[in-house]
């Protein structure tokens, strides 16, 4: 089951997005391609691991995505994260579930 999304005010987005710039820079998080420099780049709040495991607006799990980007990425966690989680959860250490 996942949680309803609450919408954003726009106050809120325009909150969001300052915060994560200021945190991480005017670039798409995911092609590290520069909003300034291209004023058509349409920049939209993404949430790193999606919305369904992680329900929420907190500034830890968003970033500024290009809209490009953030289609392409979707509802999947991104490889990096999934890397990690592999490094730390080793399939010879998993037990079938009953």
């Amino acid at each position: 089951m996942s949680a309803a999304r609450v919408p954003l005010t726009e106050e809120q987005r325009a909150y969001l997005q300052c915060a994560i710039q200021t945190r991480d820079g005017r670039r798409c998080f995911y092609c590290r391609r520069n909003f300034r420099r291209r004023p058509g780049r349409r920049k939209t709040l993404d949430h790193y691991i999606p919305h369904r495991l992680w329900p929420g607006w907190e500034l830890d799990n968003l970033v500024l995505a290009c809209e490009r980007c953030n289609l392409a990425k979707a509802d999947s966690l991104p490889w990096p994260l999934v890397w990690l989680l592999l490094a730390v959860h080793r399939p010879e250490r998993w037990e079938l579930a009953a």
